[in-house]
C-alpha cells in the first residue's frame, strides 16, 4: 500500500508543472486616445510533441500567436531544449481590449525559458519587442505608453528594442529613458533575448563560443579555390573574345553598342574584383564575382547574335532548355552521401533557380520583350551549368556513406513548418508588404517535399526563413548577425562537418557593402551551418550530447534594482496544493479501504 502511495505521489509530482506568471505592456485604443496596459501571460510547459496552445481573452490578433511559435523555438535553442518533446500552453489575460501586435514575442520567450529552466522571474521587470527567430529582439511601437503600462504594474525596469530609445511624437523627439525615469521606471535598451535574461532572472545564458577548427577551414578553401580558378578562367577567356567580337560589330546601332560597352566595362570590373579576392584567399566571394561577369558577357554575346541576325532568339531559348534537362539529368544521376550532400544540394537548388529564369525568359519573349528575354536566358544558362559544377567537387566519393533521403522527411517537415510559421508571422505583421516571392519559394518548398526531394525542401524553407526575416531584421545589430553566424560554422566544424555552404554565405557577406544584403547572407550562413548540424544529428554522424550544448548557463549575477520574484512565491502555494491533495486523496483511499 505504501509503495503504490509513494508511486502515485512521485507521478503526481513529476508530471505537474509550475506555471511562469509574467507581465508584458501593451497598448489599448481608449476615447482618450492610445493608452499602455499591463497584461498577465501565464506559461505552463509539459511533455508533449511540439505543440503550442495559447488562450487569449480578449481576443489577440494573429500577430501574437504567430510571436508565440517564434518564442518556443528561440527558447528551445536558448536552453538546447528539443521543443519537440514539450507543449507550451500560453494564457493572456487583459482588463481592456488591446491593440494586436507581436511586441510580447520577447517576454513570452523569456517566460518560456524560465518554465524549462524551472527559474524565477523578477517580478519587477517589464519588457516589450519582438522576438526574431534568431534570439534578436525587434522593434515595436507604442514604446512611451509601455512605459506608462511598466508604472501601472509597479515595475521599476524597462527593457526596450535597442535603437528605440528616442521616440518621435508630433514631430519631436522624446527620450523615452528621460520619460522612464519621470515616472520611476528604468529604461534600458537590448538588442537580444540573451541580453534580456539576466534582468528577469539575476541569472546570464552565454552563447557557447567554439573555436574554428583550421583542418576544416582549410579543406574548404582547397574546394572553393578549385572552383573559383574554373570560373575565373572561363570568365577571363569569355572577356577576351567578346571584347574582339564587339570590337569588330560596328554595324551594331549607336545606342546597342553603348550600352553594350557599358555592361562590358561593367563585366571588367567584377572580373578585377574576382581576381583580386582570389589573391587575398577569398574564393567563395572570387566565384561569385566571376560569376556575375560571366552572366553579363553571355548576355552581351547572345545580344550581338541577336542583333546581327546570327542568332534566332527561340533557338537560343530552346537551347538553354535542352542544357538544363541534361544538367538536371547529372545532377540527379549523383549518389548522396555523408560527404557530398551539400554540394549535391547546392547543384539541385541551382537547378530550380535555372528553370525559373528560363520561365522568365520565355514569359519576356513572348512579351516582346527581347532583351529581358536573352538576360534570362543567358542567366538561366550559366545557372544549369553552374550546378553540374557543383556536383562535380567530390568525384571521388566512393568511401562515404550513401544517405537514404527518406530517413530526412521528419527534418524537412520541421524546416517547412517553420517556414510556413515565419512567412505568415511576417505576412501578418506587414499585411501591405509584397509576398509573392515568398509565396512562390513555400510553393516551392512544398512541391519539393510532394516528390520526396527532401534535402531540396530544406533548401527552399531556408529560403523562404532568409526572405522572411529580413523586413524582421532590416535595422538590427549587423554584428550580432555575423557573431551568431560564425558560431553555428564553428559548432558545424568542431562536430566534423565542412559546412560549405554557411562558409561560403559568411565570407559572401563578409565582401558586401550594403547592410541589408550583409545582413541576409549572415543568416543564410547561420541556417546553412544550422542545417548540416540537424541534418548529421538525424544520420546519428555527431554526438548529440555536443549538439545541445549550443548554450551553458552560469550563476553570474547582474546589477538589478529589484530581487522579488513572481514563480518562486507561486511554487510555495502550489507545491503546498500539490501535498495538500495528495495527503487528501491518500486519507480518502485508506477511508474507503477500511470501509470495505
Amino acid at each position: 500500500m505504501r509503495k503504490i502511495l509513494v508511486l502515485l505521489l512521485a507521478i503526481f509530482l513529476l508530471n505537474s508543472t509550475f506555471a511562469v506568471i509574467i507581465k508584458a505592456p501593451a497598448v489599448s485604443l481608449t476615447d482618450k486616445g492610445y493608452v499602455g496596459v499591463p497584461i498577465n501571460i501565464q506559461i505552463n510547459v509539459t511533455k508533449g510533441d511540439g505543440h503550442v496552445f495559447m488562450d487569449t481573452m480578449p481576443l489577440t490578433e494573429l500577430d501574437m500567436q504567430g510571436s508565440a511559435r517564434i518564442a518556443a523555438k528561440v527558447a528551445g535553442e536558448v536552453t538546447g531544449k528539443d521543443m519537440n518533446k514539450y507543449n507550451i500552453y500560453i494564457t493572456v489575460r487583459s482588463d481592456v481590449p488591446v491593440v494586436g501586435g507581436p511586441s510580447a514575442g520577447g517576454t513570452m520567450t523569456i517566460g518560456i525559458i524560465c518554465e524549462l529552466m524551472n527559474w524565477s522571474l523578477n517580478k519587477h521587470v517589464m519588457m516589450t519587442g519582438m522576438i526574431n527567430p534568431d534570439g534578436s529582439i525587434g522593434p515595436v511601437g507604442g514604446i512611451l505608453e509601455k512605459i506608462e503600462a511598466a508604472k501601472k504594474a509597479n515595475c521599476t525596469i524597462m527593457l526596450i528594442p535597442k535603437g528605440q530609445r528616442y521616440v518621435e511624437v508630433n514631430g519631436k523627439k522624446v527620450d523615452a529613458v528621460e520619460f522612464g525615469k519621470k515616472l520611476g521606471v528604468k529604461v534600458i535598451e537590448v538588442g537580444s533575448i540573451y541580453e534580456a535574461i539576466p534582468y528577469f532572472t539575476n541569472k546570464k545564458i552565454v552563447i557557447k563560443e567554439y573555436p574554428e577548427n583550421i583542418s576544416i577551414e582549410e579543406k574548404y578553401k582547397n574546394i572553393m579555390k578549385k572552383l573559383s580558378e574554373n570560373v575565373l578562367k572561363m570568365a577571363n577567356e569569355k572577356y577576351e573574345n567578346i571584347s574582339k567580337e564587339l570590337s569588330n560589330n560596328y554595324y551594331v546601332d549607336y545606342e546597342y553598342q553603348t550600352m553594350l560597352l557599358n555592361e562590358l566595362n561593367a563585366s571588367k570590373n567584377l572580373l578585377d574584383k574576382a581576381n583580386n579576392e582570389y589573391i587575398t584567399s577569398e574564393y567563395y566571394a572570387a566565384t561569385c564575382s566571376a560569376f556575375n561577369a560571366l552572366i553579363k558577357l553571355e548576355t552581351i554575346q547572345h545580344t550581338i547574335g541577336y542583333l546581327t541576325g546570327k542568332e534566332d532568339i527561340s533557338t537560343f531559348l530552346t537551347n538553354v532548355q535542352d542544357e538544363i534537362e541534361s544538367d538536371e539529368k547529372i545532377v540527379y544521376s549523383k549518389k548522396v552521401t555523408t560527404n557530398n550532400f551539400e554540394e549535391i544540394l547546392a547543384g539541385r537548388i541551382r537547378i530550380v533557380e535555372a528553370k525559373k529564369l528560363l520561365y522568365n525568359a520565355w514569359k519576356s519573349y513572348y512579351l516582346g520583350n527581347y532583351d529581358e528575354a536573352i538576360k534570362y536566358g543567358s542567366f538561366a544558362k550559366l545557372r544549369g551549368d553552374s550546378a553540374v559544377w557543383w556536383v562535380s567537387l567530390k568525384e571521388n566519393d566512393n568511401n562515404s556513406e550513401i544517405i537514404n533521403e527518406s530517413k530526412l522527411k521528419p527534418l524537412a517537415q520541421q524546416y517547412l513548418d517553420n517556414a510556413e510559421t515565419i512567412s505568415t508571422y511576417v505576412e501578418t505583421i506587414f499585411p501591405n508588404l509584397p509576398t509573392d516571392g515568398l509565396e512562390n519559394d513555400l510553393e516551392s518548398a512544398k512541391e519539393a517535399y510532394k516528390q520526396g526531394d527532401y534535402l531540396l525542401t530544406i533548401a527552399e524553407s531556408i529560403d523562404t526563413c532568409v526572405k522572411a526575416e529580413i523586413p524582421l531584421v532590416i535595422f538590427g545589430d549587423i554584428k550580432y548577425f555575423k557573431k551568431y553566424a560564425r558560431n553555428k560554422i564553428n559548432l558545424a566544424e568542431n562536430l566534423g562537418i565542412t559546412p560549405i555552404s554557411a562558409l561560403g554565405y559568411y565570407e559572401y557577406a563578409d565582401s558586401l557593402n550594403d547592410s541589408i544584403s550583409k545582413i541576409m547572407y549572415y543568416k543564410y550562413s547561420s541556417y546553412y551551418a544550422q542545417m548540416d548540424i540537424d541534418v548529421m544529428k538525424v544520420l546519428n554522424k555527431t554526438n548529440k550530447e555536443n549538439i545541445s550544448e549550443i548554450n551553458i548557463v552560469t550563476n553570474e549575477k547582474v546589477n538589478s534594482e529589484e530581487t522579488a520574484t513572481t514563480k518562486g512565491n507561486n511554487v510555495g502555494v502550489i507545491i503546498s496544493a500539490v501535498i495538500g491533495g495528495l495527503i487528501g486523496f491518500a486519507g480518502g483511499y485508506l477511508a474507503r479501504r477500511a470501509s470495505t
